[in-house]
């Protein structure tokens, strides 16, 4: 496992990138013959912003003062965190590893969807009105902020090792193009994966414009979460292929213009066609629980 993990180190920024735009290449291909919807607004309206978006956080994440490989190193030299205390096979290690990253995953995703102010950040997410590759990392660069100090401060009370952490934030880089893909499966290959993996049917109800389905599969790599707390849901193949998606406030000419996008947190949204109408246009586009 040591040359493992030093293999895997020296060529982390090579991996990752190879990892996460490699999957964007090939499963970008894949749209154009196993195409989930073709309702998809032309990539020419969506993409500049969306790989603005794209390119603006990967600048972002490098800034950050520490991130998770980081963390797991500096847990590991201090002998910080539960696994560092144990002595547990790296088997061991890698199945828990996985399944408690997993689980913050999840559990920022519902807190994203559920508190107020961090909707705000997160709905930049869900303006999007179709589902791509493209929409991997629509983010707003704040939502990084806010969520990778959990990721850092989990991964040192756990003692999650670095080689662990790095094999995460590899399978993580091709989960996240891979659930976005407007892409479809053979219906038994998708039935089968979705017991484990979080795949692009069951991310897309996620994405759905209405607010039910839009507060369910909050799951980013592993499907079990979502099976375990009862927010799993699943739609017929037809319903998938015709489903609108996006916030419903967001159909028009803003949610493709990358300044627009970095604003809209501290905008409060309304549809442009009901801007004069005295009994529309004043309802944040949030969870129940968020209003």
């Amino acid at each position: 496992m040591a040359e493992l993990e030093r293999f895997v180190r020296d060529n982390m920024d090579p991996l990752m990138y190879g990892c996460f735009f490699g999957s964007l290449i090939v499963l970008g291909a894949l749209e154009l013959w196993i195409t989930r919807s073709e309702r998809a607004a032309p990539r020419r309206r969506r993409w500049p912003a969306n790989w603005a978006m794209t390119a603006l956080n990967i600048v972002v994440l490098g800034a950050l003062p520490i991130s998770g490989l980081a963390a797991a190193e500096i847990a590991r030299a201090n002998g910080w965190g539960l696994f560092n205390q144990l002595e547990v096979s790296f088997a061991v290690m890698l199945v828990a590893g996985f399944a408690l990253r997993s689980l913050v995953s999840y559990g920022i995703h519902v807190a994203m969807h559920k508190v107020p102010p961090l909707w705000r950040l997160h709905r930049v997410h869900h303006t999007d009105t179709a589902l791509d590759v493209s929409t991997t990392v629509r983010f707003h660069p704040l939502e990084f902020v806010v969520s990778v100090p959990v990721v850092v401060a989990t991964i040192m009370a756990a003692g999650i090792s670095p080689l662990v952490i790095i094999l995460y934030e590899l399978f993580d880089a091709v989960m996240a193009v891979f659930s976005h893909a407007n892409i479809r499966l053979p219906r038994g290959v998708e039935r089968v994966l979705q017991w484990g993996l979080v795949t692009p049917d069951m991310h897309r109800v996620h994405h759905s414009s209405a607010q039910p389905e839009t507060d369910s599969n909050y799951g980013a790599t592993l499907s079990v979460w979502d099976r375990a707390f009862g927010t799993y849901v699943r739609k017929a193949d037809i319903d998938l292929t015709r489903m609108e998606l996006g916030l419903e406030e967001c159909r028009d000419g803003r949610s493709a213009s990358f300044f627009w996008l970095l604003a809209s947190p501290f905008l409060r949204l309304r549809r442009v066609s009901q801007a004069n109408d005295e009994n529309a246009g004043t309802r944040e586009p949030v969870s129940p629980v968020a209003e």
